[in-house]
C-alpha cells in the first residue's frame, strides 16, 4: 500500500500539470479581448414640444453632470446637431452632445443613459458600442 500512494501522488501531479500546460498554450493562442468604446448622442430638444426647453448650457451641465457622476476616470464630451425622424413623420433638429468613453461597464452606461433621458425629457438617446482591438493613453516619447 505504501508503493501505491507515492505513485497516486505522481500521477495526480502529472495531470494537473499537464492540465495548466494546456489551458497555458490555449491561452497563448487565443484571440484577444477587444475593447468596446460606448459613443452615446444626447439630444436637447424636449421629447413633446420638440424645442429646447431649458438654456443650451443648462443641457450641458446636465449631461457633463450625469456623465461625471457615472464616469469619474473621464469621458469625451463633444458638441453636434443632430437630425431625426420620428413615429409622427416629423422631421427634428436639434443641438446635441456626444459622448465617448473607453473602459466602461456596459449597466453604468445605460444608468447613465437612463438618467439623461429623464433629466432631459429624451424619448431615446442613442447608444452605440463599438469593438476597438486596442486603446492606448500615448505620454509621448519621452
Amino acid at each position: 500500500m505504501m508503493k501505491k500512494l507515492p505513485f497516486a501522488i505522481l500521477c495526480s501531479l502529472s495531470t494537473v500539470a499537464i492540465g495548466l500546460s494546456t489551458w497555458s498554450l490555449i491561452q497563448s493562442y487565443s484571440i484577444p479581448k477587444q475593447e468596446i468604446e460606448y459613443t452615446l448622442y444626447v439630444g436637447t430638444n424636449d421629447k413633446e414640444t420638440y424645442q429646447l426647453e431649458m438654456p443650451l448650457e443648462e443641457a450641458r451641465s446636465i449631461i457633463h453632470n450625469t456623465m461625471m457622476d457615472h464616469f469619474s476616470d473621464g469621458f469625451t464630451m463633444y458638441d453636434a446637431s443632430g437630425v431625426w425622424r420620428d413615429e409622427k413623420n416629423v422631421v427634428t433638429l436639434e443641438y446635441s452632445f456626444v459622448c465617448v468613453l473607453e473602459y466602461a461597464d456596459k449597466a453604468e452606461v445605460y444608468k447613465a443613459a437612463d438618467e439623461l433621458i429623464e433629466k432631459l425629457n429624451q424619448s431615446t438617446i442613442l447608444v452605440v458600442a463599438n469593438s476597438v482591438s486596442k486603446v492606448d493613453f500615448y505620454t509621448g516619447s519621452k
